[in-house]
């Protein structure tokens, strides 16, 4: 590795390759609500969220556009959950980033953007920005002088590519699915519609919803610590929109079998953020303010669909709440109406929409065996333990 060279972050970037986010007063007072020029904030830089809360007018952002993200741009969160990294894509919408973020530009003499993103993605070069960053969450943490001191080995710009191609191939494979799944899911929601909304049969029986399947509370997991063993994460409602982190808890996993939660199963928030959606990210424990369904009698496409129907009342119901966290109850689970048809009727849609379901759950293994395999690659290659032939 006699070829490989040490740097400091702070000398393998543009001149100008450093942006840190305006301060929060500087930006809030041009904040708009539903139009207008996008401000990326923390979670952004977490799973490459791409949906905004806030925007800023023209005349604002013609003020702050020195903040504004290009396509390549590594956006880094130094506030909260630190290290946590993203990068801009061709079709993101081009807005400016919040005091939450900074954006980091390699210059392309010395570093290729991408391996410098895997770089930053990989165990050391996040921790060399968490280990050295202070204060609480409550306050920016990751300080520019943190960032930009960094030690990074750098290989040859030919094997920078190398590396940084071999690990985009699996991201590349990761994203198809993941598209992929979306289109799926969109299919069998406009099935869903389709027969039990706009075709439903005025003979079909109804239903509470909790008629057609069981919700399973999930426990208080903090009554149930680990201390040896392998213990099991815990699913929490951040785990459920985002898996499972550094930072998820984890708990025994002497605990009822029912309360463990495996790839495909339904999981309903039922408490705050409310959300349901067919798990994914590995086996887990079920805290509480979740719920695990499932049915004897019928598919799980069928009281999948039928929760998703009824989400938006669902949090109606729980944003009407007199409480700092909204929530429903099982009478509103009652009194969700669902429409059955007769077992002859549901065996011929089953025969169209539990493929695509199992397609779905298929395509969800496969991104969990290439994270891992990436995951497993990514600081071999960075550390150069890997070698790739150029």
């Amino acid at each position: 590795m006699t070829e490989w060279r040490q740097f400091k972050l702070k000398d393998i970037l543009e001149p100008d390759g450093y942006i840190r986010g305006p301060f929060g007063s500087s930006l809030r007072r041009g904040e708009l609500k539903n139009e207008g020029i996008p401000v990326y904030e923390q979670e952004h830089a977490i799973k490459g969220i791409r949906k905004f809360r806030y925007y800023i007018d023209q005349n604002k952002f013609n003020e702050l556009k020195r903040f504004c993200v290009k396509t390549g741009d590594i956006i880094i969160s130094c506030s909260g959950t630190v290290g946590e990294v993203s990068v801009i894509k061709e079709e993101d919408p081009k807005g400016i980033i919040s005091q939450a973020l900074l954006i980091l530009r390699a210059d392309k003499n010395v570093a290729y953007q991408p391996f410098l993103k895997y770089f930053l993605m990989s165990p050391y070069g996040k921790s060399s920005i968490t280990s050295r960053s202070d204060g609480s969450v409550q306050v920016n943490i990751a300080k520019r002088q943190v960032i930009e001191n960094i030690d990074i080995l750098l290989p040859p710009l030919p094997e920078q590519k190398a590396i940084a191609e071999v690990l985009s191939s699996l991201d590349d494979k990761i994203d198809l699915l993941t598209r992929q799944n979306k289109t799926l899911e969109d299919l069998a929601q406009a099935y869903f519609r389709k027969w039990f909304i706009e075709d439903a049969s005025d003979k079909w029986e109804e239903k509470g919803l909790d008629e057609i399947a069981d919700f399973l509370n999930g426990l208080p997991l903090q009554k149930y610590p680990y201390k040896t063993g392998n213990p099991l994460h815990v699913i929490k409602i951040k785990e459920l929109n985002n898996g499972f982190t550094d930072s998820s808890d984890l708990c025994s996993a002497d605990i009822p079998e029912q309360y463990i939660v495996h790839p495909g199963d339904v999981i309903f928030s039922w408490s705050g953020s409310l959300k349901v959606d067919i798990w994914k990210y590995g086996k887990g424990a079920l805290n509480q303010h979740l719920f695990k369904v499932t049915s004897r009698y019928y598919p799980k496409w069928f009281y999948y669909f039928w929760i998703k129907y009824h989400l938006p009342e669902f949090k109606m119901i729980a944003e009407s709440k007199a409480t700092t966290m909204g929530h429903i109850q099982r009478k509103d689970l009652s009194n969700a109406i669902v429409l059955v048809p007769d077992g002859q009727e549901l065996n011929f849609i089953d025969n169209i929409m539990s493929p695509l379901i199992e397609k779905i759950e298929h395509n969800n293994a496969q991104v969990l065996v290439l994270q891992k395999l990436r995951d497993t690659l990514l600081p071999k290659l960075i550390s150069g333990e890997i070698r790739v032939k150029i």
